[in-house]
This record gives structure tokens, sequence and C-alpha cells, in this order.
């Protein structure tokens, strides 16, 4: 196969449309002996999309991870105040002043040092 060129491809959106959606610049490639053409996406945009569905994967595991420390009892599904420096938190433990809530009462266990 031997580059030939970037091609730009333009299509219709509608269902019975018989072009190709559009594209970004697609690279030809086409072999000497039979002429059959191959496109490809660009080294960049392949970049691109793997970037994408990496960002996409790390989202997720984020959210799993999320979810099971929901189930755990670790953090709190919704914020709430602290009941002793009064910040946002969702953790057991308040990141600001140190106060511990019993995550299913919502009750302080050990209050922390108000800043």
């Amino acid at each position: 196969m031997e580059y030939e060129r970037v091609v730009y491809l333009e299509g219709g959106p509608g269902p019975n449309s018989d072009t190709l959606p559009a594209a970004p610049g697609m690279e030809l490639y086409i072999c000497p002996t039979c002429g059959r053409g191959e496109l490809y996406l660009p080294q960049k945009a392949l970049e691109r999309r793997k970037k994408a569905r990496r960002e996409e994967e790390e989202d997720r595991a984020w959210l799993r991870d999320f979810q099971e420390k929901v189930k755990a009892g670790e953090i709190a599904p919704q914020l709430f105040l602290c009941p002793t420096c009064g910040n946002p938190r969702r953790d057991r433990t308040c990141p600001f002043c140190g106060s511990v809530v019993d995550l299913k009462t919502m009750e302080e266990i050990c209050p922390g040092k108000p800043s």
C-alpha cells in the first residue's frame, strides 16, 4: 500500500443517505498492483480517540470506586456540612478539622478542632 493523500469525506446525516457521515481527514492508501484503496484515521485523530477512551474508562473506574465506597459506608452519597467546622464534606473524617461522623446515623462520634 502506498500513501496517496488525505481525503475529506462529506455526507448527509439522513437515515436514507447513501453517503458516509462527515469525518476528519482520512489518509488514503492505494495498492499499486490492484488499485484497491484503504482509508485510515490520521495518527493524531487516532491518538485523540485513544485518549478519549482512556479518560472515559478512568471516569467509569472512579464512579465504580465511589459507588463501592458509598456501599461500604466509607463515604456519604451526598455532601453534608461538618458539625464542627461547617465545611461541606462527604468523608467520614473531615479533612479540615478532623471531626468523625457515623455515616449511617450522621451523628458526630468524635468532635474535631474548630478552626
